[in-house]
């Protein structure tokens, strides 16, 4: 059984082999002369479908999600250096609270993830959870706001409530930028909303609590100052485009099923696609798949996937959205005089950009 029970990890998986299921069907109709050999190909992309169990009992308690990830860091490919972070702040403190108690640490806190959009926060947290064997809450911007006053601040209340009735466990922020924005910028009903957040915050400091949370964002930098300190998200974690083994497993993920040509060289298309995020890759493979599926139906002739159907949809891909993020970060970091904040993200930017004058 895949180990991705209960995540949007595990549905598209899923969706992905019924899909490919669906295209090999399709060629068993194109091409009569292999039509066992697609049907028997079909079949095996219905049976590994069968094997992710995404059926798990989920727990809905009014606006809120929570579960328990059976997935792990095993499941994310490469990061290495960003897991080695999180295992150290969050997860050893649960699986040997005795070493960390002789220091004076625990598990709990708060911590924010940051990067460029499509680079995997959301699931590097959840699987963060499956790690650490603790409850998830994974809680977006509509599951707080509310239409009226009191609303949001009394949902709030109620998600705290939860936690502490299911810890140890992860709170996860999604888009924590539009929940705790700069107070000097935001608008009666938001600054309410931020003074609760911070209220809940600081109430697991005074009691001995296992309830640690993760926010993640784009904007770490819109983010209220007073959430940043020590003792509520002091700990900032750089989540950057996927490394080359994650580039490669990512490639291979979504051309799985696929004809693919025996000499496909996924090495070397990691290795040109730096600061290429996850959403990147994925639109890649798609427009690649879709290319040669129109000169088949053109040339009435099924053909392989090559190296080079790929290497040209990537030479005609104009912009990233990782590097655009990253330029703009860099000017904003200095603007704002947030370089000792952001450090990892200026080390890895200029990294980039040299690699760029090379």
């Amino acid at each position: 059984m895949y180990n991705l029970t209960n995540s949007n990890y595990g549905m598209d998986m899923k969706k992905l082999y019924l899909d490919n299921a669906e295209s090999y069907l399709l060629k068993s109709k194109l091409d009569l002369n292999r039509e066992k050999e697609y049907v028997q190909r079909a079949e095996e992309m219905i049976d590994r479908a069968k094997t992710i169990n995404i059926q798990e009992k989920q727990n809905v308690i009014g606006n809120f999600l929570f579960t328990k990830p059976k997935f792990t860091f095993r499941d994310v490919a490469g990061m290495e250096e960003v897991k080695d972070k999180i295992k150290i702040k969050v997860v050893e403190p649960i699986n040997n609270p005795e070493i960390f108690q002789i220091f004076g640490k625990k598990f709990g806190g708060g911590m924010i993830m940051y990067g460029p959009p499509g680079c995997g926060k959301s699931y590097i947290a959840e699987a963060t959870a499956g790690e650490a064997d603790v409850t998830y809450f994974n809680v977006k911007v509509s599951d707080i706001k509310g239409k009226y006053v009191g609303e949001t601040e009394n949902n709030l209340a109620k998600l705290f409530k939860l936690a502490r009735e299911h810890q140890p466990c992860i709170i996860f922020f999604d888009e924590f930028e539009s929940l705790g924005r700069e107070r000097n910028d935001a608008v009666g009903h938001d600054k309410s909303m931020v003074s609760q957040l911070l209220t809940e915050i600081d109430s697991l400091g005074s009691k001995n609590q296992q309830i640690m949370l993760i926010a993640a964002t784009n904007e770490p930098w819109n983010i209220d100052i007073a959430f940043r300190r020590e003792g509520r998200f002091g700990n900032t974690i750089f989540i950057p485009p996927p490394d080359h083994n994650s580039r490669k497993n990512i490639l291979k993920m979504q051309l799985q099923g696929k004809p693919i040509d025996e000499k496909l060289n996924y090495e070397e298309l990691a290795k040109i696609t730096e600061l290429y995020s996850g959403a990147d890759l994925l639109e890649v493979c798609n427009t690649a798949v879709e290319n040669v599926i129109s000169e088949c139906l053109k040339n009435k002739k099924i053909r392989k996937i090559t190296t080079e159907d790929i290497l040209e949809v990537i030479k005609k891909k104009k912009e990233l959205v990782s590097a655009k993020w990253l330029k703009k970060s860099l000017e904003t970091i200095y603007t704002t005089n947030n370089e000792d904040s952001f450090r990892e993200v200026i080390e890895y930017a200029n990294k980039y950009m040299n690699k760029e004058m090379d």
